[in-house]
């Protein structure tokens, strides 16, 4: 399946595909994260049942503080 990760179209994927699974491949576990799937903000708990489809638009925003 095609998916657009941040503005970069990814290949690498199969169907299905939930957030969470999606987060593991990109190493991104252990970092906390905003996700957005096809204009729509999930939160954290969202992202186990949510699912990525083929054409879908993923824009992935690591959060960190700081000051």
């Amino acid at each position: 399946m095609t998916i657009t990760i941040n503005g970069k179209f990814n290949t690498n994927f199969e169907d299905p595909l939930y957030v969470s699974e999606l987060i593991d491949k990109l190493n991104l576990s252990a970092t906390p994260v905003l996700v957005e799937v096809d204009r729509i903000a999930l939160r954290p708990r969202e992202h186990s049942s949510a699912r990525v489809v083929d054409g879908s638009v993923v824009e992935i925003i690591r959060i960190s503080a700081g000051g």
